[in-house]
């Protein structure tokens, strides 16, 4: 039967038109629950049907009591879902404009049809669209007008949810509120094995940079238990991604990058280009703290092409500033500045990155003989992680400064820096 109604069409006008299409008189379909006078003054309009007729009538149609109530078509939640999945792989491959178009329909239709579980899930995905455009304040937004309709949605989309909306506290330089949220979320009676290990994921990489590596430590055991019971790769590829970070704080370097290659395995898999060029982003940052530097930079460089090719502008960032640290270890203090001065307006963003940066330009003078431009930009970064809680990056941070502040006979100061340094290493969220 080829559907012919709108979102619109009265209640009554809607029966009247799918007794109609079916050939039957009123008689036909009012008998012999309702008498045919009744059904004729529901399908004008000047008699609302009861919740025992609306059944009544929605079982003699075929059809469900909302697919009648709503005017929906038989089957238009899945076909609007699938939708949705198509367009998610639309966007994670670098055609964003499709997928923003496609999602902002799909909201509209899942409005109309009052299906607000996939009305949730259309606006998840275009707040995905704002976080790849390293948009963090418009994710956020979308991702709050998302949890409004949260209650109808599955356990691994509400996990996703908070998930995003705690990356966005946590890129906005609210860590603290990042953990809270997503931890008051594992409280939940109501999770399943995807929906907990998403929040696991989640909550490994602000814990690790606030000082807390036992309990991302933790976090990162109990997600390895649920991976044997999830069931979406994706969920299990962005865990491996985050545990591959802990792997690597604690000596384990081998199984971090076993952790990032099969996260890489798992994202392509399932055609998600985006996420397997951060594993490639992931895996350069680990290769250049494990002294690979070469192996690094063509690994950066390859991620931050890719994700530049897709659009996602908060990886092109991470990836570039990480590969100008790189070509700094590499003796290229010029080329460094360049790479961070080409994503320099994007940090301003995200206040993790904008530290980091910072305190790279401030090596970078270092090893340009600029002392005294060395000490300003390490002293502004070491500012910035610390009013983020950043403790992991302050620690660094403040040994350079000493460093720096030491080679210019600053022994005072120097010490006071280190102490710094101290303090922040000793603060465990």
């Amino acid at each position: 039967m080829t559907y012919r109604g709108t979102m619109t069409e009265p209640l009554g006008a809607r029966i009247r038109r799918l007794r109609a299409d079916r050939g039957w008189t009123q008689r036909e379909l009012a008998e012999p629950g309702y008498d045919r006078g009744f059904l004729a003054k529901v399908e004008t309009g000047s008699r609302p049907p009861s919740e025992e007729m609306l059944a009544y009538l929605a079982d003699r149609l075929g059809l469900t009591v909302d697919e009648l109530r709503f005017g929906r078509p038989p089957g238009i939640a899945d076909e609007l879902r699938a939708s949705l999945d198509e367009g998610y792989r639309d966007l994670e491959q670098g055609r964003v404009a499709l997928a923003e178009e496609r999602f902002a329909d799909v909201a509209k239709q899942a409005a109309g049809y009052h299906l607000d579980d996939v009305e949730c899930y259309a606006r998840f995905c275009q707040a995905e669209v704002k976080w790849q455009l390293f948009d963090v304040s418009g994710a956020q937004e979308e991702l709050e007008h998302a949890a409004e309709l949260a209650e109808a949605a599955p356990p691994w989309l509400r996990a996703m949810i908070v998930h995003r909306w705690s990356g966005c506290r946590y890129l906005s330089g609210d860590a603290g509120t990042a953990i809270a949220r997503v931890e008051e979320a594992l409280a939940s009676p109501d999770l399943d094995p995807d929906a907990e290990l998403c929040l696991l994921s989640a909550l490994i990489h602000p814990l690790m940079e606030m000082g807390g590596l036992h309990r991302a430590r933790r976090a990162a055991l109990d997600g390895v238990r649920l991976t044997r019971a999830a069931t979406r790769p994706d969920f299990v590829a962005r865990f491996h991604r985050q545990a591959s970070q802990v792997w690597q704080a604690i000596g384990r370097a081998e199984q971090a990058e076993q952790d990032l290659t099969e996260a890489c395995r798992l994202f392509t898999s399932v055609g998600f280009d985006r996420d397997a060029a951060r594993c490639r982003w992931a895996r350069g940052y680990l290769l250049r703290r494990l002294g690979r530097v070469a192996e690094a930079r063509e690994e950066l460089t390859a991620a931050r092409d890719q994700l530049a090719a897709i659009g996602a502008e908060e990886g092109v960032a991470g990836a570039t500033v990480e590969l100008a640290e790189v070509r700094l270890r590499q003796g290229e203090p010029d080329e460094a500045a360049e790479l961070v001065s080409s994503v320099w307006p994007l940090l301003a963003r995200d206040v993790e990155a904008l530290g980091e940066a910072t305190g790279l330009r401030g090596l970078i003078a270092q090893a340009q003989g600029d002392l005294a431009a060395a000490t300003r930009l390490l002293r502004e970064a070491a500012d910035i992680q610390t009013r983020a809680s950043l403790h992991g990056a302050a620690v660094s941070t403040a040994l350079r400064l000493g460093d720096v502040l030491r080679e210019q006979g600053r022994l005072d100061e120097a010490v006071e820096a280190y102490r710094r340094g101290l303090d922040s290493a000793s603060t465990d969220t």
